[in-house]
């Protein structure tokens, strides 16, 4: 009896040490990125997708990880381009309200536009161009099953194993592979190079990696 309460006391001292050290672990530290919201909506005239998060500013890819702020980043895809047309929006987000004018973008046939602050569920957007008004409810791509933005680095460090000083880059983007769905993707600046990696954001199973 003695022997089993020992190795008992053993585990649970060895649990709560787990615990504590796991409590300490700031799951945002050296990120410079962290895009855990992506919505989608769409209809017979246009494609809107939403994503939103927090970044450093200003935005650099030199291996470290400075001020965070909130950004939702808006991007309109219509069906029928014109480089010259004027797309405004309003964003309903909770009791806040944004809005503004989208730009045109260089080389994409789209227009975007992005406020200071971070989306955390489904919200109403409208969009204005000409005499036109379209309103859609943006709705979430992330799931409940899906894990989260700090499973994804860890994820992350177990295949690339990454060494010295760098910043991360963890974001929930459009699944490139089958162009359906979403992803993590998650990178490794250092001040020489970069890694990354694709994850399935439910089984964590890799899709792709890159490594210098």
């Amino acid at each position: 009896m003695k022997k089993l309460c020992a190795v008992f006391a053993a585990v649970m001292t060895a649990a709560t040490v787990w615990l504590f050290c796991s409590c300490g672990v700031d799951p945002m530290d050296r990120v410079s990125e962290r895009r855990s919201g992506y919505y989608s909506a769409s209809d017979g005239a246009a494609t809107v997708t939403v994503v939103s998060g927090v970044r450093e500013t200003p935005y650099e890819a030199d291996g470290k990880a400075g001020a965070l702020k909130p950004y939702t980043l808006i991007t309109i895809v219509p069906v029928k381009f014109e480089i010259d047309a004027v797309y405004t929006y309003t964003a309903f987000v909770g009791s806040s309200v944004y809005g503004g004018t989208l730009n045109v973008h260089p080389f994409a046939a789209s227009f975007s536009a992005e406020f200071d602050a971070e989306v955390k569920g489904e919200f109403k957007l409208t969009v204005k161009c000409g005499g036109t008004e379209s309103e859609y409810a943006m709705k979430s791509l992330a799931t409940a099953e899906m894990f989260g933005y700090d499973r994804a680095i860890e994820a992350a460090k177990t295949a690339l194993k990454p060494k010295g000083k760098y910043e991360i880059r963890v974001r929930l983007i459009k699944n490139p592979i089958t162009g359906e769905g979403v992803c993590w993707h998650v990178a490794f600046y250092a001040a020489d190079g970069s890694s990354g990696v694709l994850l399935d954001p439910i089984t964590a199973k890799i899709i792709a990696k890159k490594t210098d």
